[in-house]
């Protein structure tokens, strides 16, 4: 893998994101590959994928949450990105930080249609880092499953922008 590429891979089995759910209804994972000097540590790292964000992306999350707040879902709080604390159980937009290890933070978000997780995971082989950034769903109803078919193939291009934004300011 080049450090310019990225890669749709299964979820990392060692992964924080496969445990943390009661079952997982949909998963995806996308990989990048970095120069070992461009990239710190794990939480540098996630400070770096939440900060970038596309412009496009944000406009719709404030559709989203105008949308969602009529049928009583969780909205995405508009906390400020610039001094992220990556405690567990602190927030950033819409998730809150579940879990995390040296190599690994998970965030996410419970919610009454269903709960997500998203790990950003750092690897390293041969002085090349990798950066797996991993989404996993469950479903708790018939709302869950109507909301994530029409965000899916949204989420699906936002990760790979997201990372792609990542290469550039790295």
């Amino acid at each position: 893998m080049t450090a310019d590429k990225i890669e749709k891979v299964s979820v990392p089995e060692n992964s924080l994101a496969v445990r943390s759910l009661p079952s997982i209804h949909y998963s995806d994972s996308y990989k990048a590959a970095f120069s070992a000097e461009s990239i710190g540590d794990v939480a540098s790292l996630t400070r770096l994928f939440l900060t970038s964000v596309p412009s496009w992306v944000s406009q719709m999350m404030k559709v989203r949450d105008r949308l969602v707040g009529f049928i009583g879902l969780k909205t995405s709080s508009r906390s400020e990105r610039k001094n992220i604390t990556l405690e567990q159980g602190s927030r950033v937009g819409i998730f809150r930080v579940i879990d995390r290890d040296s190599h690994e933070v998970l965030l996410g978000e419970d919610d009454r249609h269903l709960d997500f997780r998203v790990s950003i995971l750092l690897s390293e082989a041969d002085e090349v880092k990798y950066v797996s950034v991993s989404t996993v769903v469950f479903f708790h109803n018939w709302l869950g499953r109507l909301y994530f078919f029409i965000v899916k193939r949204i989420h699906k291009a936002i990760v790979p922008a997201m990372l792609t934004n990542m290469m550039r300011r790295s």
